[in-house]
């Protein structure tokens, strides 16, 4: 399992094919071109932590999910996650803001189980994640250790609280230039990997443990498919062959919508 940093260069071709296109269409994310583009659809939790499909809240409402709706459409709620229909599924918060970790292994395995063997991978890993950088934006809680001194427990809450802003890469990564894909958040740190990783990526291991973020971007090296889910986002977006997607259509353990390349996410396009 490898991965390594690379320049932000090696992206730049993402940001010249999606500056131009409306921000809320398909190809605002995934660069045009692609034979067929899906939505890969992010589950919500219940208040038992279980899973929950965007179909099972649509049946609930009679919905009938299109390509452009938001998961707040499908329930009924607004942006927030707070109802504004009277029937609204209220058993749930918004989805996850990434693929489950098992859904997203899946969908590894599907994208890359016919690649070969020496292909390799970029991943891009959103910027804005604390553990990153370090510094002031992590915090830790410590009870006092009540056999200590009020100096001793500070000393010792001190020397954790280093330990915890330590920044989890090096200046080689820091200092170089993100991939910036526009709008305030979309920036990203590229690296190469292997399918391996691509599946099971661990980027560092902190005071918080395994920091196992799933790519906000990800492409193979020859670009004949890229998948990407900006941050927030209710969907994993994918652009690839037509046999690949048939491929990915197949996979049990994903729920999904085929779009357009054109179609607008979160605005009435049926048709497109």
């Amino acid at each position: 399992m490898q991965f390594s940093h690379i320049s932000a260069e090696q992206g730049q071709w993402i940001a010249s094919a999606c500056a131009s296109a409306d921000p809320s269409t398909v190809v605002a994310q995934i660069p045009v071109g692609y034979e067929r583009y899906l939505r890969i659809l992010h589950p919500a939790l219940d208040e038992d932590d279980q899973l929950v499909s965007w179909g099972t809240v649509a049946r609930s409402r009679n919905h009938i999910i299109t390509a452009a709706d938001l998961f707040e459409t499908v329930a009924g709620l607004d942006a927030q996650g707070d109802p504004v229909e009277e029937d609204a599924w209220v058993d749930t918060d918004l989805p996850l803001d990434q693929l489950p970790e098992k859904q997203w292994q899946s969908l590894i395995y599907t994208l890359t189980e016919n690649a070969e063997p020496t292909q390799k991978y970029i991943a891009g890993l959103w910027a804005g994640y604390a553990f990153i950088e370090g510094g002031d934006r992590i915090q830790i809680e410590q009870e006092p250790d009540p056999q200590l001194s009020d100096e001793e427990n500070h000393a010792a809450y001190q020397t954790a609280l280093a330990e915890a802003q330590k920044p989890a890469f090096g200046p080689e990564i820091l200092n170089a230039a993100p991939l910036e894909l526009g709008g305030g958040y979309r920036n990203y740190h590229l690296f190469e990997a292997d399918a391996e990783f691509l599946a099971r990526p661990l980027w560092a291991e902190t005071v918080d443990g395994a920091q196992r973020q799933r790519p906000a971007l990800a492409f193979s090296a020859d670009k004949s498919w890229m998948l990407s889910t900006e941050p927030y986002d209710d969907c994993t977006i994918l652009g690839g062959s037509a046999a690949l997607i048939e491929a990915v259509l197949k996979n049990p353990d994903l729920e999904m919508i085929e779009v357009g390349q054109f179609t607008r996410i979160g605005h009435s396009n049926e048709g497109l």
